[in-house]
């Protein structure tokens, strides 16, 4: 197994290698951002980690002074500056309302690589990149269990999900594979998929990690040869298009993929929201009448970090009896659930803060329902609304954007 995966990493490290930026070249060709930013705070308003810490050594501004000292030469990579660095949901929020135009999650990425390279990263960082070389996944120490998630459904007949060919794919991503909180979403795809009789098959065992908890962690060069491999498993699909229900997967093969491998990806990619809003459009499936009250959360990497918002909200809005009622913060400026960015392993305390502010939303829009199209953000949410369960006379129940469509269906 482990010859298969280095194999494949050999092959894509040929070219990089000789491209590769010295550590002190990445962090000046940034250089330009670096110093456009006017230091002005309009990033501490917004920032989830420093509204729930007001430490400005974790706030972006306070990062990004902590990055030109290195450039500059004062400081090098200390245990202090990587705990500040990684002490973040990479919501992304900071460079979307930076009034400088400061691409400051890139600059993030870039120094996170150099942290790598310089082993000043979290211990746990290394637990996680070994799950995912050895068994393909950020849980288990095989992949075998990649569809135990379907053992529940009535009636299954493993030859009915996964098929030589299919025209779709649906990716389901580490998450919603091996934790059982997250089985209820993949199950719900499956059985509208079923429902609308789209021709689709799951991977399965062939199914890797999508690499984005390395991406994200600065371990970039570890993910092409997670990428080439699930391409390639796709191709040999015939696959026309690709399904995730998870907006990190969806956001690594829609905007990383392509320029990590160099290699052209030949199918549509789609989130789960888009696609089951395609279905509807197109008649393949009617929803049936629910009369609930609904708010929805964008999740990080599908909403500010990849575009798509109004797909999910035009789902929700084709069932009838469903008064959507948006919170305080949405779209593009919508606040995280604070389970970005790996932080929940590194800062349990304080994602956990940030999900209750999140929460916090939620209770005072009077939705019965708070959707969202994330199992990660589903986790969260519902978590922190049950520690405030006394702050309302009634329970507010957290769905994905699946799982109130599936409901809809069933009558």
């Amino acid at each position: 197994m482990e010859t298969k995966i280095n194999s494949i990493k050999t092959q894509h490290n040929k070219k990089a290698k000789s491209t590769s930026q010295t550590r002190a070249a990445r962090v000046f060709l940034k250089g330009d951002d670096l110093f456009a930013c006017s230091r002005c705070g309009t990033c501490l308003s917004i920032c989830p980690i420093y509204k729930n810490t007001l430490n400005e050594g974790f706030a972006p501004r306070g990062k990004l002074s902590l990055i030109e000292a290195v450039v500059n030469g004062k400081i090098g990579f200390t245990d202090k500056l990587s705990e500040k660095i990684y002490t973040c949901t990479m919501c992304n929020l900071c460079t979307t309302e930076c009034p400088s135009g400061v691409k400051v999650s890139e600059l993030f990425r870039a120094v996170r690589e150099d942290l790598i390279e310089n082993s000043k990263y979290p211990e746990v960082l290394d637990y996680l990149k070994d799950k995912i070389e050895k068994a393909y996944n950020i849980t288990f120490d095989t992949n075998q269990g990649r569809l135990d998630w379907l053992k529940q459904v009535p009636d299954t007949d493993i030859n009915d999900y996964v098929k030589p060919t299919a025209d779709v794919v649906y990716f389901v991503g580490c998450v919603s594979s091996f934790s059982p909180r997250s089985f209820s979403i993949p199950r719900a795809i499956v059985k509208i998929l079923k429902k609308a009789d789209v021709d689709f098959t799951l991977l399965g065992e062939d199914e890797w990690c999508c690499g984005f908890p390395l991406l994200s962690s600065g371990m970039k060069e570890e993910v092409g040869a997670l990428a080439m491999h699930n391409i390639e498993k796709v191709i040999e699909k015939k696959a026309k298009i690709l399904l995730t229900s998870c907006p990190s997967c969806f956001h690594t093969w829609k905007h990383e993929y392509e320029s990590l491998t160099g290699k052209k990806i030949p199918f549509e990619i789609l989130h789960i929201s888009q696609y089951l809003l395609n279905l509807v459009n197109a008649e393949k499936i009617k929803p049936g009448k629910l009369d609930v009250r609904v708010t929805y959360h964008d999740p990080c990497d599908l909403g500010r970090n990849s575009g798509v918002f109004e797909q999910p909200r035009q789902l929700l809005k084709s069932i009838p009896g469903v008064e959507l009622v948006e919170m305080q913060t949405s779209k593009k400026q919508a606040n995280c659930c604070g389970g970005g960015g790996n932080i929940e392993s590194l800062n349990q305390a304080l994602s956990a803060k940030i999900a209750d502010s999140r929460a916090g939303e939620i209770i005072d829009t009077k939705a019965e329902i708070a959707v969202s199209a994330c199992q990660q953000c589903e986790r969260t949410l519902a978590t922190a609304l049950k520690k405030r369960k006394g702050d309302t006379d009634y329970k507010i129940k957290v769905m994905d954007v699946s799982e109130i469509l599936l409901e809809s269906l069933e009558g």
